[in-house]
C-alpha cells in the first residue's frame, strides 16, 4: 500500500488564507446589507416604454425578490413585506414626494378643485414632442389641451428679445456648450447671428424630443420643415395669435431670463396687443418690481428654487408679485396655503428633461418621471397651476379624474374638450 504523505501547510500560508476568507465574508456582507438598506443600490432591469425610449423606465427590485412584470406602466401600489412598492420601486419616507409635501394624509376632493381650478402649463412648450421653446413645442402644447405655455427670453445686443433657454441654471443662464456645441452665450450675438450660426446639439439629453425631432438648416434626411432655431418672442407671439390650432385663451408666461428684459418684454407685449394674455416671472425679482411700476395690472409670478425662504410671502408683496412659482418639489402643503391666504395664486414648476429624470431615478420613488402619479401628488399641494414637461399627461389624468363627476371644474378651462 502507498501512504500519501501529509499537506503541510506554512504559517504564512496559513495566515495568507484565513485573510482572504474573512475579506470575502466582510465584502460580502458589506454589499448585501447596502444593497437591502439603500434602494437606489438595488439590482436592476430595465424595461423600455414604446412611447419614450430615451428615458426607460427603471425598475428596481430589493435582492431575492421576484416582483419583475412587463406591467411597468400599472400604477397601482402594492403592499410587500411591510414596503410599499411603486413599479418596482422600493418607496421609503426617505424617498417619497408626498412625504417632502406633506400631502400624505391630504386627498384630492372635488371642493377643492371648485375653489382652485386647475391651470396646465406647458414647459418651454411640449419637449418630449418637440425642441424646447420652438413655436412647434408651443403650438404641440396647445393641441395637447395646456391652458398655457412658458418660455424664456433674453434681451440680445440688437436689441431684440429672443426665446431660448441654454446652459448655466438659473445662475449663469444662456449658455451655448451643452445645448449647440459651441462656447459662449445667447448674449454674444445678435439675433440674426443667433438664428443664421446657431444649431441645437441633437444627442443633448435636455432635449427630451431626441435626435429625430430636432432639424439643422443642411440636413437632407429629416422630413420635418427646419424649425429648429433661436426664435425671437416677437415671432413665437406672433404665430401663437394665429394659429388656428391655439386657443385665443392660451396664456403665455415670459419667464425674464436674460438682464435689462422686463422693459422692452412689457413694450412689444402693448404693442402687438397681447397684455390679455401674456404674464411675466423671474427668478430676478427686481425685474418683476420693474414689470409692475411698468403695468400695475400685469399679472407677474416670483420663481422660486429649491431653497424657499421662510418670508417668501413678504417678498412677493414687496416686488408687487400676483403669483408665487414653487419648484414641484418644495410647493408643500403649508407654503400653498400660506401663499393663498395672502392673496396669491401658485404654480408649481417642473425641472427640464435631465432634472426631473434625476429625481425620479434618485430621489423620489414613489412617482415615475412626470407620470400622472407625480403630477397627482402636487396637486394634492393645492397649487392652482402647474408648470410641466408632458403637458398632455396632466391634461388627460385632470380629464380622466372628472369622468363621473357633476362638474369639470378640475380643469381651469371647464368647457375645454381635449381628444
Amino acid at each position: 500500500m502507498i501512504m500519501s504523505k501529509p499537506v503541510r501547510v506554512s504559517g504564512f500560508t496559513f495566515v495568507y488564507l484565513l485573510i482572504g476568507l474573512c475579506t470575502k465574508t466582510v465584502i460580502a456582507f458589506l454589499l448585501q446589507y447596502k444593497l437591502d438598506s439603500y434602494p437606489k443600490y438595488s439590482r436592476h432591469k430595465l424595461y423600455y416604454a414604446e412611447s419614450d425610449e430615451r428615458n426607460p423606465i427603471i425598475v428596481t427590485a430589493p435582492p431575492k425578490r421576484d416582483i419583475f412584470s412587463n406591467e411597468v406602466h400599472d400604477l397601482k401600489l402594492n403592499e410587500v413585506e411591510g414596503e410599499i412598492l411603486y413599479n418596482g420601486r422600493v418607496n421609503k419616507s426617505d424617498y417619497s414626494l408626498a412625504s417632502k409635501l406633506h400631502v400624505t394624509d391630504v386627498p384630492l376632493s372635488q371642493e377643492d378643485f371648485n375653489q382652485h381650478p386647475i391651470s396646465v402649463f406647458g414647459h418651454r412648450g411640449s419637449p418630449y414632442t418637440a425642441l424646447e421653446n420652438t413655436s412647434r413645442s408651443f403650438i404641440h402644447a396647445a393641441q395637447a389641451g395646456a391652458h398655457g405655455i412658458e418660455l424664456d427670453v433674453f434681451l440680445l445686443k440688437c436689441g431684440t428679445l429672443v426665446v431660448f433657454h441654454g446652459s448655466g441654471g438659473d445662475e449663469e443662464p444662456g449658455l451655448l456648450h451643452s445645448y449647440c456645441g459651441v462656447e459662449g452665450s445667447i448674449l454674444d450675438f445678435t439675433a440674426e447671428e443667433a438664428r443664421r450660426l446657431l444649431t441645437f446639439n441633437k444627442n443633448f439629453d435636455e432635449f427630451g424630443c431626441g435626435p429625430n425631432q430636432i432639424t439643422h438648416p443642411d440636413d437632407s434626411s429629416s422630413n420635418l420643415p427646419h424649425y429648429c432655431y433661436v426664435h425671437t418672442l416677437e415671432e413665437v407671439l406672433t404665430t401663437l395669435g394665429d394659429h388656428p390650432d391655439v386657443s385665443p385663451k392660451l396664456k403665455i408666461k415670459i419667464e425674464l431670463k436674460g438682464p435689462n428684459t422686463a422693459a422692452p418684454a412689457v413694450q412689444l407685449v402693448r404693442k402687438l396687443n397681447m397684455k390679455h394674455r401674456c404674464q411675466f416671472s423671474s427668478f430676478n425679482h427686481s425685474l418683476i418690481a420693474e414689470v409692475r411700476m411698468l403695468d400695475a395690472d400685469a399679472i407677474t409670478g416670483a420663481l422660486f428654487a429649491s431653497q424657499v425662504p421662510d418670508d417668501f410671502v413678504e417678498r412677493c408683496i414687496a416686488v408687487g408679485a400676483s403669483e408665487v412659482h414653487f419648484k414641484y418639489d418644495t410647493c408643500s402643503y403649508e407654503r400653498v396655503q400660506m401663499a393663498h391666504a395672502a392673496g396669491l395664486t401658485t404654480m408649481a414648476w417642473f425641472r427640464g428633461p435631465i432634472g426631473m429624470k434625476d429625481d425620479y431615478l434618485n430621489n423620489y420613488f414613489d412617482v415615475g418621471n412626470e407620470d400622472e402619479a407625480m403630477y397627482m401628488t402636487v396637486l394634492r399641494s393645492g397649487v392652482t397651476s402647474m408648470c410641466v414637461n408632458r403637458p398632455g399627461i396632466l391634461v388627460n389624468a385632470l380629464k380622466k379624474n372628472t369622468r363621473g363627476r357633476e362638474s369639470s371644474s378640475y380643469l381651469a378651462w371647464p368647457d375645454l374638450e381635449i381628444e
